[in-house]
């Protein structure tokens, strides 16, 4: 993988025009373990890098991408990138100065790339797949990834990252076809890879024969994944972009109470639980941001462009991607409670609990509206006590109301992964809308 000086001179050899640019290195090693049937199926290691240029001739503005890093693939960058300008017309705004704010640095991956090399990889899972009882198989994937991010520009300014992550996923499943899930990510810390193949199996087990599901409005208990995938969509709108596109939810309601009292979250860079980058792409530093304070909306993010509309300074959320654009938080902190999770399933008199959800899509993005399906464990709650096992049952809930009824929060929590990374609680939450079976 590059290191700073290398990934600084290709910056450096991107940015050799005559017009004002900014230029954008990702490059990424993942090495990827992935098994079936409880049995290694492939190893594979990929290395990718990706360079962004942007060039500026007042506001007049092109961006061209290559991932041929050779010097002639950066020439030919270049003057795709000039000859592309010639023919667009300008935007409501030009080159933003670069920041010249230093920024922390967090060198964090040493002990992961060693503990996570192949033959590591392949160690934990053969470990994991031990724990099975029979009649039992596990499927999924363990993966090592190396990330270099780096900024430059015309006038010098530079900033640069390189951190790791782990990332396992596995899903054990029964002959009879039931399953659970396990999943983590890390980016310090070694993950418990074995416990959550016990976790897994635990899950598959108590999953043997499905009953129908209730519908209608119910009380559910949910683990830290299934809220982090809510919480998610709630984060995205966040964004001032969204806010003056008037697609959010959040348009109009700075300072006012949207949600309930318990609910604290914060975009905070600076956890070492958390995405180890302190600059966004941009190259601004990252702030630590009050997102909701006890139900109120405190703030939004901001890239340069929403800032400069807004005459307020970026907050270092921007970002990159093929799905967003604008500003997006990146390292929620959800406040935790202070009950466990087995103490709000034993308080719930009747409800369920769910384990994860997967197809979630807004279906209104302005009142929070979502819909989606529960997956890899849900189980009634009876009494306290996790009873049986339902089968697969969709939900339809606005979060504007579902964020309104949280009952309980638990005080353990745990890192999600999704656009960025989130440390989140497990939920209880009244009046949680399922409305059909799957």
């Amino acid at each position: 993988m590059l290191n700073r000086e290398q990934a600084q001179a290709l910056i450096k050899s991107a940015c050799a025009s005559k017009f004002h640019a900014v230029a954008i290195l990702s490059a990424s090693k993942q090495g990827t373990t992935r098994f079936a049937n409880s049995e290694i199926s492939q190893n594979v290691t990929i290395t990718e890098g990706r360079l962004s240029l942007t060039l500026y001739d007042g506001k007049k503005q092109a961006t061209t991408a290559t991932n041929d890093l050779s010097p002639s693939g950066i020439s030919a960058l270049v003057a795709s990138a000039e000859e592309l300008l010639k023919y667009v017309p300008e935007s409501e705004f030009g080159a933003f100065p670069f920041s010249q704010e230093e920024v922390a640095t967090r060198n964090n991956g040493d002990a992961l790339a060693k503990e996570f090399d192949t033959q590591g990889r392949a160690n934990y899972i053969k470990e994991g797949v031990k724990v099975l009882e029979e009649g039992y198989t596990a499927s999924g994937a363990l993966v090592l990834t190396e990330y270099i991010v780096a900024i430059g520009e015309t006038g010098g300014g530079y900033r640069y990252a390189n951190y790791h992550d782990v990332a396992f996923n596995t899903v054990v499943t029964h002959t009879t076809g039931v399953d659970g899930a396990g999943e983590c990510i890390s980016y310090n810390a070694i993950p418990d890879i074995v416990g959550y193949f016990r976790k897994a199996q635990t899950t598959a087990k108590a999953a043997l024969n499905p009953v129908d599901p209730p519908l209608g409005a119910v009380t559910v208990v949910l683990s830290p994944t299934a809220f982090a995938d809510l919480m998610g969509f709630v984060m995205r709108m966040q964004g001032a972009k969204s806010v003056e596109d008037g697609v959010s939810y959040a348009r109009g309601k700075l300072g006012q109470q949207v949600f309930g009292e318990n609910l604290t979250i914060t975009d905070d860079y600076t956890n070492p639980a958390l995405l180890p980058l302190a600059f966004d792409m941009e190259g601004n530093p990252r702030t630590v941001l009050p997102l909701i304070e006890k139900g109120v909306v405190s703030t939004y993010v901001y890239d340069n462009k929403s800032a400069a509309k807004a005459g307020v300074k970026s907050t270092g959320h921007a970002v990159v991607s093929r799905w967003f654009s604008g500003a997006v938080p990146m390292n929620i902190v959800v406040e935790g409670g202070d009950m466990s999770l087995d103490e709000i399933i034993a308080g719930t008199e009747n409800g369920v609990f769910v384990n994860e959800f997967h197809y979630t899509n807004f279906v209104n993005a302005r009142n929070l509206q979502i819909t989606g399906l529960t997956r890899n464990g849900t189980f009634l709650i009876e009494n306290g006590k996790i009873t049986k096992p339902i089968s697969t049952v969709r939900f339809t809930e606005s979060m504007l109301d579902a964020f309104n009824n949280i009952a309980a929060i638990s005080k353990e929590r745990e890192l999600v992964s999704g656009f960025g990374a989130a440390l989140v609680p497990g939920v209880k939450i009244e009046n949680f809308h399922f409305t059909s079976k799957s």
